[in-house]
């Protein structure tokens, strides 16, 4: 199953299901949707870091891979996963340059790249440039989508200063 495919009740069948709020979450179910969001981490877990629970650790380390949330992006890179191919940034750059407006396919002037690879590793170097970052535009996902190696995953977007 690929990351894509996973969902909370995937992600809940291997917590230790307590309930104990350790993490900060009222019930384990809401914790996976967390996980998923990238909100939370599995260390957040107090429970799950316990000898005993070793198997199921293992297990939800390989539903979610070991991304790392990119600080006010949507963006989620697992770093023991990129090669640094640059097919992401390939894509990206693409997406960037062309908008669909009214059905209508158009180009867009000039945008700064948002992704790049930096020493063989994936970085976003300019993340208002995303068209994620723009409310008026769908939502794109084609970085995350030509990622051979499932290295870049997209979340749901984490609440900005000018949002209400």
């Amino acid at each position: 199953m690929s990351r894509k495919e996973v969902q909370p009740l995937h992600i809940y069948r291997f917590l230790p299901r307590t309930n104990c709020k350790l993490c900060g979450c009222p019930t384990c179910y809401s914790f996976a949707f967390d996980l998923i969001s990238r909100d939370r981490t599995l260390n957040d877990c107090p429970p799950l870091q316990e000898p005993e629970q070793a198997d199921a650790l293992k297990t939800l380390k390989g539903f979610l891979g070991e991304g790392e949330r990119i600080p006010g992006t949507d963006h989620v890179i697992d770093r023991t996963r990129c090669t640094g191919c640059g097919d992401c940034v390939l894509a990206c750059g693409r997406a960037l340059t062309t908008v669909t407006i009214g059905g209508r396919l158009s180009k867009r002037e000039t945008v700064p790249e948002v992704l790049q690879v930096i020493n063989g590793s994936l970085h976003v170097i300019n993340a208002p440039s995303c068209k994620r970052s723009d409310k008026s535009l769908d939502l794109c996902g084609v970085c995350a989508d030509r990622c051979p190696f499932e290295a870049l995953d997209l979340v749901k977007a984490e609440p900005r200063d000018d949002d209400d």
